[in-house]
């Protein structure tokens, strides 16, 4: 696909650039009482982009909460830093938000999405901005478990109702991989693969059920950075912006071609080792139709 998105580059084709969304992800930062890690930083190299994204998305576990973390403290210096953000911002629960509230019930769900301001919202919300419609999902892989079934069927019903009830190409966060299994990263062998989500399980069989208006989907959770195209359905694994140099992406995507681009930043083309630094690939005329405003 990389081949067929630079051939298309090398075509030339016209960008209208009113058709493109442009986003920053900040995967994993695990900020977690006195040390906001690269957060400073990252939110002052956002806000200096020469093209000003449309918005910023943090992608869950924007805490460490740890159980000996001041964990509602934690969450409302990492809302200070992402109020300073010149675009607006929106928030994706993760695993590392769920297990203090959860299992160690350091703070409640009020006191969490309260100190985000997306008590409204809640876990699972949808906005649709520039043509697009954009959905945030909750993917603890806990959730499968009996203990949280009825806050998993709530989450299935709104997610369905959701995505069937609009017609605009649309893009998925969430924070848990999806899509992915240990076979797409040799370096996953070393990691705890209870923590995927098993093959055909729901977020997948509707997003792929409805891959005519899926656009990306966008994951963290694993610290890698990889993309893969899976039954019409492009997935992307963002890199933790806790590593090397406080990493983030800012992606492009072309709402009538589909056609995207992920830059890094900093930006890098090639993997290390681990395939922990965020990588840049796909289109970039994209950006550069911006760029040409």
């Amino acid at each position: 696909m990389l081949a067929t998105l630079s051939a298309a580059a090398s075509l030339g084709w016209a960008q209208d650039p009113t058709n493109i969304l442009n986003f920053v992800v900040i995967g994993d930062p695990h900020t977690y009482t006195g040390n906001p890690r690269y957060i400073p930083q990252v939110v002052e190299r956002i806000n200096a982009l020469e093209i000003q994204p449309d918005f910023v998305i943090s992608i869950g576990d924007n805490v460490a909460g740890g159980e000996d973390h001041k964990v509602l403290e934690d969450a409302k210096v990492y809302h200070d830093y992402m109020s300073q953000l010149k675009a607006p911002h929106y928030y994706v629960i993760g695993n590392h938000e769920c297990i203090p509230v959860e299992v160690y019930k350091l703070l409640t769900w009020e006191e969490l999405l309260g100190a985000w301001e997306i008590l409204q919202k809640g876990r699972w919300y949808s906005f649709d901005i520039k043509g697009f419609h954009c959905i945030v999902l909750d993917g603890w892989i806990s959730l499968r478990s009996e203990t949280f079934a009825e806050v998993l069927k709530a989450e299935q019903e709104w997610f369905l109702s959701d995505i069937e009830s609009t017609t605009l190409p649309t893009i998925v966060f969430i924070h848990q991989a999806i899509g992915f299994q240990q076979a797409d990263c040799p370096h996953w062998i070393e990691t705890d693969n209870r923590k995927f989500w098993p093959p055909g399980n729901f977020f997948e069989r509707t997003i792929q059920k409805h891959a005519d208006k899926i656009v990306g989907v966008f994951e963290g959770h694993k610290h890698k950075s990889l993309w893969k195209t899976c039954c019409g359905v492009v997935y992307h694994q963002i890199g933790a912006s806790f590593m090397h140099e406080g990493q983030f992406a800012q992606v492009f995507v072309d709402r009538e071609t589909r056609r995207f681009f992920v830059l890094a930043h900093p930006e890098r083309h090639e993997r290390d080792d681990e395939w922990s630094i965020q990588q840049t690939y796909g289109d970039r005329s994209l950006m550069e139709a911006l760029e040409r405003q």
